[in-house]
């Protein structure tokens, strides 16, 4: 469980830090920021990998949670940056991440 639980606080920090590089900014605000949607794209990126590496125990107590997409996005952002749709990453970062800090919570 110790790896389960230093993946989840690297998860927990990464969110942490999607949510101050999002802050108050609208969508069209974040598709112009090239600095921000880099750093907000590589922490999604590190929370899908972190993904890939949780034990079957700790997903099955968060079944609401889409960790297959979660590793989907980590390896095209990885391997396919370039096709990267920003409204894509926008919506995950503002919508789904806070869904996800929410689930973990309850761990």
């Amino acid at each position: 469980m110790s790896s389960d639980l230093a993946l989840i606080i690297d998860i927990r920090h990464s969110i942490g830090l999607i949510e101050l590089y999002i802050g108050e900014l609208t969508q069209a605000e974040f598709e112009s920021d090239p600095l921000r949607r880099d750093a907000t794209a590589f922490r999604l990126l590190l929370i899908g990998e972190a993904a890939s590496r949780l034990s079957p125990a700790v997903i099955s107590k968060l079944p609401e949670i889409d960790w297959r997409g979660m590793i989907s996005l980590r390896h095209r952002l990885a391997h396919d940056y370039g096709s990267a749709d920003f409204a894509v990453l926008w919506a995950i970062a503002s919508q789904d991440i806070p869904s996800l800090s929410a689930a973990l919570a309850s761990l």
